[in-house]
């Protein structure tokens, strides 16, 4: 059953980069190997001095609450932070030491009146401005925390690590592909990333039009190219020696008409290392719609 449970810890990790809800059972998980009354995450603001607590296992409003607003000042464990690394431990017991634990008002005023005795704190991950720390905090009627108590978690804390650097990063990359989506719907004309299989990487509501328009054969039933699509796209993206800026005329069968502009991108662009492979931009502009702007738009 332990087993399972620390399968079910560590899957539950990687499983809260997308889903909130298997980082919190992850979580539940270790208080249960651990026997503690609570758990959570703790987000120490080093620049303000400010303590925020998240992700609470058995939350207790009030105990949180006051820990944030009034005791995170003269929480003891500050004191001993800095000596840590990532991947080490406060141990109160072991710190600051039975009598201190005992005279200290951050007990006597605050974790005991909670029916609180102890707690550990691990340093998972140290940045510039904060810090991360994975707490648990155990009852009046449970011993305090050992070495021997975090020993036993050891395992978790590479794995608690690499889901916080991944889910940080997917939360990076959503940011982005969320401003960069806003930014291209803002563009007067149909804009398009392309690999050399055409396929669509990422376009605006008018590049997803267009896409329909731009056959492999270089026509559709309404409009002709005078160069082949696919050729241009297979010449951009050539990785021996891709060409520069290529054009297209295209003219429906009303006598509508539009510039198709083909570019690669160069090979350090984000799409080409996240895709392994070179990949164009496909531009659009149709006739009577405002200036492309190639100089300060396309090339920016």
């Amino acid at each position: 059953m332990e087993q399972a449970t620390i399968h079910g810890a560590i899957r539950g990790l990687y499983e809260g980069i997308l889903d909130p809800g298997a980082w919190q059972q992850s979580l539940r998980s270790l208080t249960q190997l651990a026997n503690t009354a609570h758990a959570s995450m703790m987000v120490w603001d080093t620049v303000s001095d400010q303590v925020t607590v998240s992700e609470i296992v058995n939350p207790v409003e009030e105990l949180f609450a006051a820990y944030e607003n009034d005791f995170q000042a003269i929480d003891p464990a500050k004191a001993f932070a800095p000596r840590l690394v990532p991947g080490a431990w406060y141990i109160d017991a072991r710190d600051l030491g039975p009598q201190a634990m005992a005279r200290h008002p951050f007990y006597c005023d605050f974790f005991n009146k909670f029916a609180l005795r102890s707690y550990v704190a691990c340093l998972v991950e140290r940045q510039p401005h904060y810090e991360v720390y994975f707490s648990m905090q155990r009852g009046l009627s449970q011993d305090a925390f050992s070495s021997e108590d975090t020993d036993k978690l050891a395992w978790i804390i590479p794995h608690m690590r690499s889901a916080i650097a991944m889910r940080d990063r997917t939360l990076a990359l959503s940011t982005m592909a969320s401003l960069s989506a806003r930014l291209i719907e803002r563009l007067s004309f149909a804009l398009a990333i392309y690999t050399p299989e055409r396929r669509m990487l990422l376009a605006n509501t008018a590049g997803e039009r267009w896409a329909r328009r731009l056959d492999p054969s270089g026509k559709t039933s309404d409009w002709q190219l005078s160069r082949h699509f696919t050729d241009m796209l297979q010449a951009a993206c050539d990785p021996a020696n891709p060409l520069g800026a290529q054009a297209a005329r295209a003219i429906d069968n009303r006598g509508n008409q539009a510039e198709i502009l083909v570019l690669p991108l160069p090979a350090t662009h984000a799409f080409a290392s996240q895709w392994q492979k070179p990949a164009a931009m496909v531009v659009v502009h149709e006739a009577g719609a405002p200036s492309v702007l190639l100089d300060t738009v396309l090339r920016n």
